[in-house]
């Protein structure tokens, strides 16, 4: 697997289970727990999340990543970066 798919997968995976979470606490003040954790809605909206958040996160961090390399690969005074 390239490296960024790995890289992909650890920063998206991550975003999506921590908001899932944290909304599945927030639902838990309204509901059971296993209403807010284990209900197939809520495990779709998990897999949604994650899903969201390796291909759009995921992609945007790994863009953000490749740049802020580039910008450090170049030297001082290249015209690009003037």
């Amino acid at each position: 697997m390239s490296e960024r798919w790995q890289f992909q997968i650890k920063n998206g995976g991550i975003w999506g289970l921590i908001v899932s979470l944290c909304i599945a606490i927030i639902d838990l003040f309204e509901m059971s727990f296993e209403d807010a954790f284990l209900s197939q809605e809520k495990l779709l909206r998990t897999l949604y999340f994650v899903l969201a958040g390796i291909f759009i996160v995921g992609y945007s961090n790994w863009k953000k990543k490749t740049r802020r390399e580039r910008s450090a690969e170049l030297p001082h005074n290249n015209p690009i970066n003037e």
